[in-house]
């Protein structure tokens, strides 16, 4: 009798030893968004209590979680990581989950507003496609639903395209993209739709460079051409716009067979300072009535500015050098560039046509 009572003491006590410390985590899931989480180690196992919902690695102890089907029963998910950490996840459906990505590494009972990953809003739309400029290259695309397709920038490792197959507002059913990067961190997005989105290239890059397979960039060099560039002067005198007290224009085009290398001008006649929003170059048709006309926009391998803040100050100028993967026009397309005001109405845009890049010079080599 005293050893079936020692038995059951010692039961009772590795009941509790197992409960401690695997309290569940709750979670929500829906259809159209993927929920992601990242863990501080290799995750060794995952099971899902139901077949309604779906489990699977992302690069970097990250795991992505969906359900399959709306209003799924509530059930659980078991994480073992390969540090031995065991996570219990209560699951539930939600039509509008709270996050779509947590950080693990410091959640013990419940998941707070500190582990959340912040999501940014995006739109998009089935006339124009939405470019996302990651900092470095992209590791994995998750999608939360069919109505939107993305891929990578063809020849780019950094730059996601997204854009929507429903074509009204009012069919598109709000979902997300989620996008790893080869450093393991996590972009969640809600996506909403715009026939004309407010904003089509985001940026999370501070630089906004493209990272080309096949090029490597060193900054410091880059820099040092462009300096060089500058100091040879402006070549091109009849290319710009002339607006608002402001001046916009190209100074001259140069190439070493792999670059093409813009050297631009903005000059800010007025007293009001300029704070730049952004500059671009894009191709587009020659003749802007055509149906079925689509902008592309062209994502520079380095950008110089003369003044690292990006405000142009009243009476004073700034050169912008943008450094682009060789390039060449079609027959029926020509160069765009723009250069938008931060909160203001200053906006520029003046074009080129294919014969500026058939003339550029020749620039000194960059060497390493």
């Amino acid at each position: 009798m005293r050893h079936l009572l020692f038995v059951v003491l010692l039961l009772l006590q590795c009941t509790c030893y197992a409960q401690k410390g695997v309290k569940p985590i709750n979670i929500e899931l829906n259809e159209l968004k993927y929920l992601f989480l990242k863990f501080p180690s290799e995750i060794n196992y995952a099971d899902m209590g139901s077949y309604d919902l779906k489990a699977e690695k992302s690069p970097g102890r990250i795991l992505k979680l969906k359900a399959l089907k709306p209003g799924f029963a509530k059930t659980n998910l078991s994480v073992v990581t390969t540090d031995g950490k065991y996570y219990s996840f209560i699951v539930e459906y939600n039509s509008n989950p709270s996050f779509i990505a947590v950080d693990m590494t410091n959640v013990t009972e419940s998941i707070t507003s500190k582990d959340i990953i912040p999501s940014t809003d995006i739109e998009v739309s089935d006339i124009h496609t939405t470019h996302i400029i990651m900092p470095t290259k992209v590791a994995d695309i998750a999608l939360g639903s069919g109505e939107v397709i993305s891929e990578k920038a063809e020849e780019i490792d950094n730059i996601v395209k997204v854009k929507s197959v429903v074509k009204e507002e009012s069919k598109f059913k709000e979902t997300s993209i989620t996008v790893v990067t080869a450093d393991a961190r996590i972009y969640p997005m809600n996506v909403r739709y715009a026939k004309n989105p407010k904003e089509m290239s985001i940026s999370f890059s501070d630089a906004s460079n493209a990272l080309f397979r096949d090029m490597n960039v060193d900054d410091g060099n880059m820099r040092k051409v462009a300096e060089w560039i500058i100091s040879k002067g402006r070549y091109i005198n009849d290319l710009g716009v002339m607006e608002n007290k402001m001046t916009f224009q190209l100074c001259s085009v140069f190439t070493d067979q792999e670059i093409v290398a813009i050297y631009l001008q903005a000059k800010n006649n007025s007293k009001i300072d300029y704070p730049i929003d952004f500059v671009k170059a894009y191709i587009g048709d020659k003749n802007p009535d055509r149906v079925a006309s689509q902008d592309a926009e062209l994502y520079p391998i380095y950008t110089y500015y003369s003044d690292n803040d990006n405000v142009i100050r009243g009476k004073e100028s700034m050169d912008i050098v943008f450094f682009f993967k060789k390039f060449t026009l079609l027959k029926d397309r020509i160069l765009f560039f723009e250069l938008y005001e931060e909160n203001g109405g200053r906006n520029l845009r003046f074009a080129a046509p294919d014969k500026v890049l058939l003339k550029a010079e020749v620039m000194e080599r960059i060497r390493k």
